[in-house]
């Protein structure tokens, strides 16, 4: 029953994604939804076929953690050039087929883990410049980096399902003021500048 619920849960955070989103850079609010989508798919399989849902996971989630790190770049930087990111996600659908199909999480987890790993750094790296957005992104990764720690031993768990929609949702709320902090960031520099302006004049 708590599975369930967490997996409630899951497609609730997953829809409450899709409109957080719509406050991130432009670049950025595409690959969020995208990933609500995704994540969507996994919840929805551990509502209605649970049997089913670890290959559903084994499948969706390298994908999803790899949308969510070039989401991360788009909103806490600059968005990848096109043809690497359409590489760096072919390569991730690749390895999420092959783990869905061998059953080798292992397959699937390791561009996942990667992507994961990524979203830890871009969001570290943002702490001097907006504090708030670059420590709920980093919260979010190491949510996501247990969700999948957790699924190598227990695959779709109550704990995994809570861990992924806090690492979703984290994500998301993350990047949804990105730009808030980059203008912020940028008025404070202004007002510095003019107000030294000043003073040499």
């Amino acid at each position: 029953m708590m599975p369930f619920i967490a997996a409630l849960l899951l497609l609730a955070s997953a829809v409450a994604g899709w409109f957080i989103a719509a406050a991130a850079r432009p670049p950025a609010r595409v690959q969020l939804r995208f990933a609500a989508v995704l994540l969507a798919a996994i919840a929805a399989a551990a509502i209605a076929t649970p049997i089913a849902a670890s290959a559903v996971v084994l499948l969706v989630l390298p994908i999803a953690a790899t949308v969510l790190a070039l989401a991360a770049l788009a909103g806490f930087e600059r968005p990848l050039a096109t043809p690497l990111s359409s590489l760096t996600l072919a390569l991730a659908s690749v390895c999420g087929i092959g783990g869905a199909g061998t059953g080798l999480a292992l397959l699937a987890l390791a561009p996942s883990m990667l992507g994961t790993f990524v979203l830890l750094v871009v969001s570290l790296r943002r702490v001097k410049i907006a504090r708030l957005p670059a420590l709920q992104g980093a919260l979010a990764a190491l949510c996501l980096l247990a969700a999948q720690s957790l699924f190598v031993t227990e695959r779709v768990s109550l704990a995994f399902l809570l861990f992924l929609s806090a690492g979703m949702l984290g994500v998301m709320l993350a990047l949804s003021h990105s730009d808030f902090a980059a203008e912020q960031k940028a008025a404070a520099d202004l007002r510095g500048t003019a107000i030294g302006g000043r003073r040499l004049g």
